[in-house]
């Protein structure tokens, strides 16, 4: 009889557990359909054509604790990249590989826990980034470097929103590495109509101690910014942004380089026209010329055919610098449709 009701209790418990521990009403899925036709020139002057899937979902929610701050949390899916699942970890469509964490907020700010996006590479994402100018703003910032983007191991505090906001972020860094340590500061200032930002990140790299010998250094890698934001006027507006990058390699030396963008928009009724520039200057090493740099600009067009919906026609050239990442193109058009839910 003992062992009966004991098993009873024990199913009974596990019936109640989802209505004593969810709180589906704070519960939000999300997310957007994103495809396209694309058309690309690599450096080699190869053409091609590729039907791109940036589609992804998204689940998060909140909850204010009964005996303490606001809970906040996020679950998001990578999406299909131009390689299906041979791409980034982000690009594999798997349920956890974008930005997924937890945290608390309230009227002091917020805090988050695992995988985001750095404040730098979050402002670079947008608006620097936007139309394709990833391979000049950061896939070739420095010599084999980065932003530590969408990587595990993040701590990140963001201030309240006001005229002044900053954000605060560090991570264990590249796992693969001992002692990897990583740092991101961003500070944003609204005057009047104009926004301008300041943002700094740093990576330290060590190896692994081994029972011979203490863990050697591998490299220091640091990139800051000043960015803005601002009205013209008649529809007008204008962004850009100056980076300069630098990584301290124990074996190589110290590689150096500077990039900047400047973007005209235009905007009337639903309608969006987009002009955007950005050069990488020549890297040096230790002070002598590495490699020549390149640049690329944009073109773009796009039409709100709906609040949640967008449809837009690209077209980017590029130069074919000495300091080509893996999916340079010499030019690409791209046609797409976005859908947000």
């Amino acid at each position: 009889m003992l062992r009966r009701k004991m098993l009873a209790v024990a199913v009974a418990t596990t019936l109640m557990a989802p209505a004593v521990f969810a709180d589906s009403k704070n519960v939000d899925m999300y997310g957007v359909v994103a495809y396209g036709w694309m058309y690309d020139e690599n450096s080699a002057g190869d053409k091609d054509w590729t039907v791109l899937n940036e589609s992804r979902i998204g689940f998060k929610g909140s909850k204010e604790l009964k005996n303490g701050p606001k809970f906040i949390w996020q679950i998001e899916s990578g999406f299909l990249g131009p390689n299906g699942l041979t791409g980034a970890e982000y690009e594999s469509g798997t349920l956890g590989t974008r930005d997924t964490f937890g945290g608390f907020t309230g009227s002091w700010g917020t805090v988050r826990f695992g995988r985001l996006l750095s404040p730098y590479g979050e402002l670079l994402d947008w608006p620097y980034d936007n139309g394709g100018l990833f391979p000049i703003m950061e896939a070739s910032q420095v010599h084999g470097e980065g932003t530590y983007v969408r990587h595990s191991n993040h701590i990140r505090f963001d201030s309240p929103a006001s005229n002044v906001t900053y954000s605060l972020d560090f991570g264990r860094g590249d796992a693969a590495i001992h002692d990897s340590k990583y740092y991101s500061a961003l500070v944003n200032f609204k005057v009047s109509t104009v926004q301008l930002h300041v943002g700094y990140e740093s990576h330290d790299k060590d190896t692994a101690p081994t029972t011979a010998a203490p863990g050697a250094h591998v490299s220091d890698t640091a990139s800051a910014l000043i960015g803005y934001e601002v009205p013209i006027g008649s529809g007008f507006s204008s962004y850009g942004v100056f980076m300069h990058s630098s990584r301290d390699d124990e074996t190589d030396g110290k590689y150096e380089r500077d990039q900047w963008q400047a973007a005209l928009v235009y905007a009337s009724g639903d309608w969006i026209y987009k002009y955007t520039y950005a050069k990488n200057e020549g890297m040096t090493l230790d002070g002598n010329d590495f490699d020549d740099g390149g640049h690329m600009y944009a073109v773009q067009a796009l039409y709100l055919v709906d609040p949640s919906a967008v449809w837009y026609a690209r077209y980017v050239k590029s130069s074919d610098p000495t300091t080509t990442v893996a999916w340079w193109q010499k030019s690409r058009i791209l046609l797409g449709m976005e859908y947000y839910f």
